[in-house]
């Protein structure tokens, strides 16, 4: 069907609605953000890690489902699940209520069908923390040592452009702190809910959308789509209070609704991903490369762990760092006095 085959009043209508529910999410995006402790946030790795990042001049992004951060996307799908229950529980609405079958929707959407594994995503997240010496992460490297990287984040702006994007051009990254409380977690799901629901409550919209249903830029779908990805980028950065000590930051990569990079084909350049090897599987990650490719990563620092020489493990990472067009990086070792 063309776009000139639909019903004009429906697809301003309809139109009206969703620009609605971009100018909330505008609102959530570009609004004050939190900004890291000393504007830098930090990434632990192997000694094998240090080096491909700065030889390479690239960070990676593993997929999610093939880490831990697969329990923490079903832990914030099961959350969210109980948030639209309870929303449909205080608002049962007539059977012709939009807004009733969006919440059931997307209630089928992050229930059955994510945690079911009928809907996979790709997702790909590099770790941070806001301690470059954290003795938590040091012990996930036991004798091996291992380094902190850190990385300039300048700006409480936290969307791209923080000196990297991802490699493949139909994906965007996003700083994303994480947040461990339950009640705020709730609460920031509800904060998308009820004014986005709200603005499809009306009558006059729900025949505007019905009429135009198949539309692909403000039908049913597109207008489900929108309102999932709201929601999804709220519990990517979900994480259970156990976890609380680590202070993580993350960089999420993925194809967003919302947010896309400049150079976006609509996915007809093959996307590069790549594989690496973890107790005996593979791992799927892309790379983070700099935005400006005549230049370097913005790290700011290399900090190695308790378990290595000080000062032999200061020079090592001088001389990679000059060997590799590195300037202005502050190295130093851990003071922690433990052997791990």
């Amino acid at each position: 069907m063309l776009l000139s085959e639909f019903d004009k009043s429906a697809v301003d209508l309809a139109n009206k609605a969703l620009n609605k529910v971009l100018a909330f999410n505008i609102q959530r995006e570009f609004g004050p953000k939190q900004a890291p402790p000393n504007g830098a946030l930090y990434h632990y790795s192997t000694a094998d890690g240090l080096k491909g990042i700065i030889e390479k001049n690239e960070l990676w992004a593993s997929s999610a489902y093939f880490l831990n951060d697969w329990t923490e996307i079903t832990y914030g799908c099961g959350l969210v699940t109980e948030v639209l229950d309870n929303w449909i529980l205080k608002n049962p609405g007539p059977e012709t209520s939009l807004a009733l079958d969006f919440a059931q929707q997307l209630r089928q959407r992050f229930g059955e069908d994510l945690l079911k594994g009928k809907v996979i995503e790709p997702i790909y997240l590099a770790c941070f923390c806001e301690d470059d010496n954290l003795l938590s992460q040091w012990r996930n490297y036991g004798q091996s040592g291992g380094y902190s990287l850190g990385f300039a984040v300048p700006a409480p702006d936290l969307t791209t452009g923080q000196g990297f994007k991802p490699e493949p051009n139909i994906y965007t990254s996003k700083w994303v702190k994480v947040e461990y409380d339950r009640s705020e977690q709730v609460k920031k799901c509800n904060a998308v809910l009820e004014p986005v629901l709200t603005a499809f409550d009306n009558p006059d919209v729900a025949r505007a959308v019905t009429t135009v249903m198949d539309h692909p830029l403000v039908g049913y779908s597109k207008i489900l789509g929108v309102i999932r990805d709201m929601l999804f980028e709220e519990i990517i950065g979900f994480k259970n209070r156990a976890f609380e000590v680590e202070k993580e930051w993350r960089v999420v990569v993925r194809r967003r609704e919302l947010l896309k990079q400049g150079s976006d084909d609509g996915g007809r350049t093959p996307i590069p991903v790549y594989f690496r090897s973890l107790e005996g599987g593979l791992v799927p990650y892309v790379k983070l490369i700099p935005t400006d490719p005549a230049k370097k990563l913005p790290i700011v620092s290399v900090r190695s762990g308790p378990t290595l020489e000080k000062a032999t493990a200061s020079m090592v990472i001088t001389m990679l760092l000059h060997r590799n067009g590195f300037s202005n990086v502050r190295v130093q070792g851990s003071d922690i006095p433990v052997r791990l």
